[in-house]
């Protein structure tokens, strides 16, 4: 049985795929003018949808509810970050059909994917507050995307329905939502002596959230690994 670490872990491996699956996926089907901006609600220390959009959306925008990280998001920002992001800019550039890349090309990627959220933003958002990013007060995104995010904001099933509608105020008509959550886990060790606890989320709890946010179930795509307890989808908002 997979431990809710390795669920983690697994989930951030298949995020470098499924991420840029959708972002093609988006490009090819949305003209070019209806995604111009994407969202990515608890984005946390990371830059991946910022990598993976970098030609998709010209507007970035990554939210996190801790100053901490959205202190490292504005470190990489302004490229005074020491962290080296070239081995995850490898996998994605995989995932997206590319030869091995020479180190230009990747710092070439990064500074697209910087662009995108210079023209964007770094900010702040608390999934139970409404609106979610109270900078982006009454604006709706084109592409809304959320990893992990929930099942650690949220203690109970009717809390977590309340967020998603929360959310998805930030969404416009029309547009992508991409959702990755660990499935049926109820605690996540760090190996650091710290227990997150996970609220115990099912498939058919996640759809049902969803639908009654106002998402077109009929339009979900989605990559479900039961055995590495991790599901990603994406999907148009009614």
């Amino acid at each position: 049985m997979t431990s809710v670490r390795e669920s983690i872990e697994n989930g951030t491996r298949m995020s470098l795929f499924a991420l840029p699956v959708f972002a093609h996926t988006i490009q090819k089907t949305m003209p070019a003018e209806e995604r111009q901006t994407l969202l990515d609600i608890g984005a946390g220390p990371t830059v991946y949808s910022a990598l993976c959009f970098r030609e998709v959306v010209k507007r970035v925008y990554l939210s996190d509810y801790l100053s901490k990280n959205l202190d490292i998001l504005k470190a990489w920002r302004s490229n005074t970050s020491a962290y080296d992001w070239k081995p995850t800019i490898k996998v994605i550039l995989r995932t997206e059909g590319m030869l091995p890349a020479s180190d230009s090309e990747m710092e070439e990627v990064e500074e697209r994917a910087r662009a995108a959220l210079k023209c964007g933003g770094i900010l702040y958002a608390n999934v139970h507050e409404d609106p979610v990013v109270p900078d982006m007060r009454g604006e709706q995104v084109d592409v809304l995307v959320t990893i992990f995010t929930l099942e650690s904001a949220c203690k109970s099933y009717t809390e977590y329905c309340q967020c998603v509608k929360n959310m998805l105020k930030h969404l416009r008509p029309g547009g992508r939502l991409v959702l990755g959550s660990v499935l049926e886990e109820e605690s996540y060790n760090s190996g650091k002596d710290v227990i997150f606890h996970l609220l115990h989320l099912s498939e058919d709890q996640i759809l049902g959230a969803l639908g009654s946010a106002g998402i077109d179930l009929n339009s979900v795509k989605k990559y479900v690994l039961d055995e590495d307890g991790v599901m990603f989808l994406m999907a148009v908002k009614n």
